[in-house]
C-alpha cells in the first residue's frame, strides 16, 4: 500500500509540477524600422542571445517592423514558434508583444489611451495547464512609454499618463498576475510618476531588485543603468548619447508575483539589464571587454538602440485559487515569502491535515475542530513539492504547492 501512495504521489506531482522557467524581456528598439531597418539582424544577434519566452517592444513605427520582427528575427529559417498579438498604430511610436505559442495563449488585448502614447495591455495564458485544472493562469503583461524630459512640465505629463494606467487597473478589476515594463522615463523614484506606478490608487507594484533611488547621473546604481549605450553622438540609427547613465527601463510586477501566491512567481536574482555589468558608468555598452555578455552581443547592443533590454524569469504553477469539492468550499494559499500555509472554510469545519512530501511521507499531521481559518507555518519543511490532504467528515481535498 505504501508503494501504490509513493507511486501516485510521485505521477501526481510530476504531472502538476512540470514547470518552465520562462523569460520576459522588454525592448525600446530606437523608432524602429523607420530608423534604420538593417539593424534586423542585429536584433536577431541580441534575441538569439536572449532567447526569451515572451519579447515586448516600445517605439515600434510601423506594422512592417512587427511582421520582420516576428519573420526575420524570432522565426527566421524553419522556425515557427512565435506569434504576435495585433499591431495598432496609435499616435507617436507604438508597442507590441510576441509569444511563444508552443507556451502561451494570447487571450485578449487593448489599448489604454493617454496624451502621448497609447499603453498595452496584453492577457496570456498559459498552455501548459489546460486541463490540468478548472482555471488558468492569466498573465497580464502591460507596454508601457511614458513621456520623456527632465522638466516639470513632463514630469507632469508622465504623471497623468502613469495615473491614467494605474485608474485602469483598478476599474478593471486587475490586481494580480501583473507584469508592467517599458521605458518609463523616470529619472529618480520619488517624482511624482514613479510613485504613482508604485502606490497610486492603493495598488502597488514593486520593484523586484529593489534599487529604487536617485539614478541619473549616479554611479551608485550603475549596474541597473538601461539608457544610453552610446557616449557621444552619431550612434547608429540616432537616439540619445552620453553613456549609461539612467534606469529609464523598468519591469515592475504585483506582489503576488513576487511571493508566489497566484501561481506566478518571479525567479529571484533572474532580473538583468542584459549586457550592463556595471563597467559603463558615463561610456558606451562597448567600450570595455563586457563580463555578462560576450563582446560581438555588446556591439550589437550599441548599434540597435540606445536602450538595454531587460529581462526577468518567472515560473507558474497551479494556481492557488478556490478549490471546490461537493458543497465544501475552501481556498488553500501557500506563502513562499513566509513559508505559511493558509486554509480559509466557507464556514467551521471540522478536519484533519496531512502534508506528503514527493515519496508519501507524511511531514505534517494534525487535527482542527470547529474552525473557519488556520495558518500553518512549514518552515521546518525542506524545499521540495508537497500534497495537502485535508478531511472533513465525509469528503476529501488534495492541494499541490512547492516550497521553495
Amino acid at each position: 500500500m505504501r508503494f501504490l501512495i509513493t507511486f501516485f504521489l510521485t505521477i501526481s506531482l510530476s504531472y502538476f509540477f512540470a514547470q518552465d522557467s520562462l523569460k520576459i524581456t522588454y525592448y525600446n528598439l530606437l523608432n524602429f524600422p523607420s530608423s534604420q531597418q538593417d539593424r534586423v539582424d542585429t536584433l536577431k544577434k541580441i534575441l538569439d542571445f536572449i532567447q526569451p519566452d515572451i519579447f515586448v517592444v516600445n517605439e515600434l513605427t510601423s506594422f512592417n517592423g512587427g511582421a520582420l520582427i516576428k519573420n526575420n528575427v524570432l522565426n527566421s529559417g524553419s522556425n515557427n514558434d512565435f506569434k504576435s498579438a495585433l499591431y495598432f498604430d496609435g499616435p507617436d511610436t507604438d508597442n507590441l508583444l510576441f509569444y511563444d505559442q508552443n507556451k502561451f495563449e494570447l487571450y485578449s488585448q487593448q489599448q489604454i489611451p493617454t496624451q502621448l502614447r497609447d499603453i498595452s495591455e496584453y492577457v496570456l495564458y498559459y498552455k501548459n495547464q489546460l486541463g490540468i485544472v478548472n482555471d488558468t493562469s492569466f498573465i497580464y503583461i502591460y507596454s508601457i512609454h511614458l513621456k520623456a524630459g527632465s522638466s516639470s512640465t513632463n514630469e507632469e505629463l508622465r504623471r497623468q499618463e502613469a495615473e491614467t494606467f494605474k485608474q485602469f487597473l483598478v476599474n478593471n478589476n486587475r490586481y494580480e498576475r501583473l507584469i508592467v515594463g517599458g521605458d518609463f522615463n523616470f529619472y529618480y523614484h520619488t517624482e511624482p510618476a514613479c510613485q504613482e506606478i508604485l502606490y497610486g490608487q492603493g495598488l502597488d507594484l514593486i520593484d523586484p531588485i529593489n534599487q529604487m533611488g536617485n539614478w541619473h547621473n549616479n554611479s551608485f546604481y550603475k549596474n541597473v543603468h538601461t539608457q544610453s549605450t552610446r557616449s557621444a553622438t552619431g550612434g547608429y540609427a540616432g537616439g540619445a548619447y552620453g553613456g549609461m547613465d539612467d534606469r529609464f527601463d523598468i519591469i515592475f510586477i504585483s506582489n503576488d508575483v513576487s511571493d508566489g501566491s497566484s501561481g506566478i512567481e518571479y525567479i529571484a536574482n533572474t532580473y538583468i539589464a542584459d549586457g550592463q555589468d556595471g563597467s559603463y558608468f558615463n561610456q558606451s555598452i562597448n567600450s570595455a571587454n563586457n563580463s555578462q555578455v560576450p563582446q560581438d552581443i555588446a556591439r550589437a547592443l550599441f548599434f540597435m538602440s540606445d536602450h538595454l533590454p531587460v529581462s526577468l524569469m518567472f515560473s507558474i504553477n497551479s494556481p492557488l485559487s478556490v478549490l471546490n469539492s461537493k458543497n465544501k468550499t475552501i481556498n488553500v494559499k501557500f506563502m513562499n515569502s513566509n513559508k505559511n500555509l493558509v486554509m480559509d472554510f466557507q464556514q467551521k469545519e471540522d478536519f484533519t491535515v496531512k502534508i506528503y512530501d514527493l515519496t508519501g511521507k507524511v511531514v505534517y499531521n494534525d487535527r482542527f475542530d470547529n474552525q473557519k481559518q488556520i495558518e500553518i507555518k512549514l518552515l521546518f519543511l525542506p524545499k521540495g513539492f508537497y500534497i495537502v490532504d485535508c478531511l472533513l467528515q465525509n469528503d476529501r481535498i488534495n492541494h499541490k504547492f512547492i516550497f521553495e
